[in-house]
């Protein structure tokens, strides 16, 4: 296989992880798991913390089974997996904007004063087979949506925890 076809699967995969309608549905999954635990729209700033972790597959891995476990003592278990978030966030900053965007220009999210809501998503087409990757970040996606709403941390504290300042 030569580097050409080497660098063009790693763009493709690239331009899929990245594509703002997928990392909006990722969001809808969170915004919808937020709610669903908390009865309230999210901050969207947790939105910022959502694609750097639910796109990082040692993360996804990691995340505990049950959202039951507390959060900051897994953050204190997972250094590891912190040291280069704030760099991850960085990096994802304009994916996170552009499929924050685009959800709200396409109702899949709903947003109102520093919220997030999940609004409506349409079906998948049947010809579109989800990967178990993509079924994994969905699925890290409303995890961490839970968890984020099971906390009872202001937002500024639960950003610290995880690494990074607003």
């Amino acid at each position: 296989m030569s580097n050409d076809t080497i660098q063009s699967a790693l763009d493709s995969e690239t331009s899929v992880l990245f594509n703002p309608a997928f990392c909006a549905v990722l969001l809808h999954k969170v915004c919808a798991g937020y709610a669903e635990k908390a009865g309230a729209p999210m901050p969207v700033v947790y939105a910022f913390l959502i694609l750097p972790n639910a796109l990082h597959k040692p993360t996804r891995d990691a995340l505990p089974k049950t959202t039951a476990a507390s959060m900051w003592p897994w953050l204190r278990e997972h250094p590891v997996l912190l040291m280069d978030l704030p760099d991850r966030v960085r990096r994802l900053r304009p994916y996170t904007a552009a499929a924050i965007a685009y959800g709200l220009g396409h109702t899949i999210l709903i947003g109102a004063l520093g919220t997030l809501s999940a609004g409506t998503i349409g079906r998948r087409p049947p010809t579109l087979k989800p990967t178990e990757d993509w079924l994994s970040c969905q699925k890290a996606a409303g995890f961490l949506g839970k968890w984020f709403a099971g906390t009872d941390a202001d937002e500024a504290t639960t950003l610290a925890q995880w690494g990074v300042r607003p």
